[in-house]
């Protein structure tokens, strides 16, 4: 959607299809910023070759485009799965835990993935890398969402405390809720003073457990390597990047007393 230049604030919808560049450079003609959102979610219900090509093409034709029509701010949605995060999770056989190389996780760590989803993610990421060395007015950013849920997933969770710390160890027991992800959206194309392409972590402060991470570490993941150690429920992956770049930091706990009835 974007706005209409005679009706402030009231946006136009498109329905474009986004692995197709002329579609795509249509509908952003006129737009001072991007948020690009759309891709195959998994492989659980297409194929892996198209949510790669689907995935892959959609973050290629958004650069590209933003990049012929001048567009100076571009957001990515990408993914903590871009990174390896929940492992093999689009395939069928049991999925094996695999360490990261260490903890906390920031922007540094290099990807472990495997399935389509997770790999289209991070080539998706790379894509924002190469067009922003190409184009370096252009600022690019890769948002790497994670585990969005909404109120009534933190009423749960506040109901029925997850204390078992194999249960999405593979996210590292990380969420992030839907609110904070869309400021984080607005805040990468407000904020000013920042160019280049980033991959920010996008995760709540705590962790979805009710026992302590340090304790949740040494069940999981006992020979990863510490960076430094995590004081009570503290999230093992650091968002203190993004606060440095654009001043997007998580303000919603599944804790809070707003959940509690």
């Amino acid at each position: 959607a974007k706005l209409r230049e005679n009706w402030p604030g009231i946006p136009t919808f498109f329905e474009v299809e986004i692995s197709d560049y002329g579609q795509v450079i249509s509908a952003m003609d006129g737009c001072d910023a991007v948020i690009s959102l759309a891709s195959r979610p998994s492989a659980s219900h297409y194929v892996e070759e198209d949510v790669v090509r689907v995935n892959t093409m959609s973050m290629w034709n958004v650069c590209r485009a933003a990049e012929q029509l001048k567009v100076k701010r571009v957001v990515l949605g990408s993914s903590y799965n871009a990174v390896g995060a929940m492992g093999t999770a689009a395939r069928w056989e049991p999925q094996e835990v695999k360490p990261p190389e260490y903890f906390p996780l920031d922007q540094h760590v290099y990807t472990r993935s495997e399935d389509p989803y997770s790999i289209s993610k991070w080539l998706g990421e790379e894509i924002g890398e190469a067009f922003s060395r190409r184009s370096p007015w252009m600022a690019i950013a890769s948002l790497r969402f994670n585990g969005m849920w909404d109120d009534d997933y933190f009423r749960c969770l506040h109901a029925q405390p997850i204390t078992d710390p194999w249960t999405r160890c593979q996210g590292f027991w990380t969420y992030l809720h839907l609110r904070d992800a869309a400021r984080a959206c607005v805040q990468a194309i407000a904020h000013e003073n920042w160019s280049g392409h980033h991959r920010f972590f996008l995760n709540a402060n705590d962790t979805m457990l009710n026992i302590p991470t340090m304790e949740a570490i040494q069940k999981v993941y006992p020979d990863v390597p510490l960076k430094r150690e995590f004081t009570g429920f503290e999230a093992p992956i650091s968002t203190e990047y993004v606060k440095e770049i654009i001043g997007w930091e998580p303000l919603i706990s599944w804790r809070d007393e707003e959940f509690q009835s």
